[in-house]
């Protein structure tokens, strides 16, 4: 069975040192060279350095994937900054830019702001896509101009749209070149999604293949089994939150976990996002929510659990998969995506 991968390469802290640029690009070439489909990197400025310098080193090693953000925001970046770094990567690639977009988590609430709402995120859809297409748009009420809109590789440059919730599904069903899925990996659930983005946008007139369909989520790869786990539960803290911040309904949650995940959401503690040993992923577990969540939201084990937990999630319908790489140092990056490429990815060929 086929599987399409995308993979997110995303440092705990900024590339401080000349070898870690250069280690950094060797690390897109061989996410390139084992076949990855897209490879890009986490826009948040709280858990690391500055992502459009990292999308522009994965640019620089990655000759063949597409190339970009995954995810970014309508709050911290302007649609006419955004609009020039889209067309900036689309050049430097020869046409292979694209973006992931969702409300917001650390990057927006960190700095004191509200996530974005569905209005606005297709607000700055609409002004992003006018500005690379005609140079002119305006974005809650203000204008937006360039003047290079002329001169850009691809007039459209395709624009994801992260999706946790039914709502968001349905609106990247209507507006997204694709759909970037967070609403876990239980088949029942991933059928559902599919379905809801294929109503948004039989309703915009639009035939539902033409929307690009990814899943993603979170995960650890470690020779053991149980190490892979226990490394993951701090991701996976943070998803369980966001993908059920704004409301329960509609989400597939079993009956006997509302009160529990409602609970650990009311009492999620932000700055705490993503601590491998920090009170987020604790509470999770003294709720009683861990294997659940790790269930419903994550790849982790050994590479042979990958490649069964992929052919499970592939069956029920999730055939592109966006991973990602947990370790925090190079060295453990560079093995590890040795192991994914050679053991994982070479298996779904």
């Amino acid at each position: 069975m086929k599987v399409a991968f995308g993979v997110s390469l995303s440092p705990g802290t900024p590339l401080l040192q000349e070898k870690d640029t250069r280690r950094f690009i060797d690390l897109a070439k061989m996410a390139d060279d084992y076949g990855a489909e897209a490879v890009a990197t986490h826009d948040t400025a709280f858990l690391g350095g500055d992502a459009y310098v990292r999308a522009t080193l994965i640019a620089l090693g990655a000759s063949r994937a597409r190339v970009g953000l995954r995810p970014t925001n309508p709050i911290t970046r302007e649609p006419q900054v955004m609009a020039s770094f889209l067309a900036s990567i689309d050049s430097l690639t020869g046409g292979r830019a694209f973006m992931d977009l969702a409300s917001g988590d650390s990057a927006v609430l960190n700095i004191g702001y509200e996530v974005a709402t569905r209005a606005r995120i297709e607000d700055y859809v609409t002004c992003v896509r006018s500005l690379l297409a005609k140079g002119e748009a305006s974005y809650q009420g203000r204008p937006q101009r360039i003047r290079w809109a002329a001169t850009v590789t691809r007039p459209r440059v395709p624009i994801s749209i992260c999706a946790e919730g039914p709502k968001m599904l349905h609106l990247g069903g209507r507006i997204g070149d694709g759909v970037t899925v967070g609403t876990g990996l239980l088949p029942e659930v991933i059928k559902d999604s599919v379905a809801r983005i294929h109503a948004g946008a039989r309703e915009a007139g639009r035939s539902p293949s033409d929307v690009d369909v990814w899943f993603t989520t979170r995960t650890s790869l470690h020779e053991d089994r149980d190490t892979a786990i226990q490394l993951v539960k701090a991701s996976v803290s943070s998803i369980l939150n966001h993908s059920m911040r704004f409301g329960l309904d509609g989400k597939h949650l079993p009956d006997a976990l509302r009160a529990k995940v409602q609970e650990y959401v009311d009492g999620y503690e932000l700055y705490d996002h993503v601590q491998h040993e920090g009170r987020n992923p604790k509470r999770m577990e003294a709720l009683g929510l861990t294997d659940y969540a790790i269930k419903r939201f994550a790849l982790a084990g050994s590479p042979k659990d990958w490649v069964a937990r992929i052919e499970e999630i592939a069956e029920a319908g999730a055939r592109k998969i966006w991973v990602s790489l947990r370790a925090t140092d190079m060295d453990s990056q560079h093995h590890y995506m040795k192991i994914l490429g050679g053991e994982i990815m070479s298996h779904f060929v």
